[in-house]
């Protein structure tokens, strides 16, 4: 149910992205405020899913896993899993893809250019959710990386 596949994250990130850039006849402090929570929604909502399946895996499990894989997991944990996975896993493409391309086209075409800033913020956010994400606890993310 909740495995989504990290190419349906990846067309929500590009939307997001597009929503900031074309938002139209918004005044430019209302389009400024949903070009920030469009940019900032994924990669919060990654770091947010990521801490909430280690809760989850050490309440459900009593602990940490000891195997890797998914093996014996309550069927709730491993769609949560799937789910952490395909956010986080869309993340990282556009991070390493997307935003490397997005940001001189929206330097560059003069049309775009106030978008530069929301997709700066997403990359900005995305390496911070990714640098949060060490701070988990060794054994679930011996689990995770495995």
């Amino acid at each position: 149910m909740f495995g989504i596949s990290p190419w349906l994250w990846l067309f929500f990130c590009v939307g997001a992205v597009s929503l900031c850039l074309f938002l139209g006849p918004l005044s430019a402090r209302a389009k400024s405020r949903w070009g920030v929570a469009a940019a900032a929604l994924h990669p919060l909502t990654t770091i947010g899913l990521f801490y909430s399946l280690a809760v989850h895996m050490h309440r459900s499990l009593g602990g940490w896993p000891e195997v890797n894989g998914e093996a014996g997991f309550p069927p709730a944990l491993v769609e949560h899993s799937d789910l952490a996975g395909s956010s986080f896993g869309a993340m990282l493409l556009v991070t390493i893809f997307a935003v490397p391309v997005a940001l001189p086209l929206c330097a560059l075409v003069p049309q775009l250019r106030p978008g530069v800033r929301y997709v700066a913020l997403y990359g900005m956010l995305s390496l911070v959710a990714f640098g949060l994400m060490q701070l988990a606890p060794g054994p679930f993310l011996e689990w995770w990386w495995d």
